[in-house]
């Protein structure tokens, strides 16, 4: 199987609006370890457990539910130490508030474009 430098994500519930609604198409570029920077959208691996941070990162991650395995899209908040970063979605959720900071080794990649997604078809007053 060739590999894409790109690669299309759908956006899953509000912990990113006002910004990214649920239902949008987010293009993103597969990270290959370049540079984050704060304001960055990214895809990343859903901590399920415990987060563990790079050695030296002297940062308590918080408690962490049991998830099930996925991706999360939210914004870089900070990047705390060489190797972690905050991640916060626009409106409160899951996301580094619950489970501190990730590793960036965790960042799948990096959003370059968003499409809205579509309204409904349905004119209004009508059911689907």
């Amino acid at each position: 199987m060739k590999w894409f430098p790109w690669f299309v994500v759908r956006v899953s519930g509000g912990s990113m609006a006002p910004a990214l609604h649920d239902g949008d198409l987010l293009l993103a570029r597969r990270y290959r370890g370049r540079p984050l920077r704060v304001g960055d959208i990214v895809v990343l691996h859903r901590p399920t457990a415990p987060v563990r941070l790079p050695p030296g990162v002297q940062i308590q991650a918080g408690p962490v539910a049991p998830q099930r395995p996925g991706w999360l899209v939210k914004r870089v908040a900070e990047l705390v130490e060489p190797g972690a970063m905050v991640v916060l979605g626009d409106t409160p959720g899951y996301d580094s508030r619950l489970f501190g900071p990730v590793p960036v080794s965790a960042t799948i990649g990096v959003v370059v474009r968003r499409r809205p997604s579509r309204p409904s078809r349905t004119p209004p007053g009508r059911a689907p």
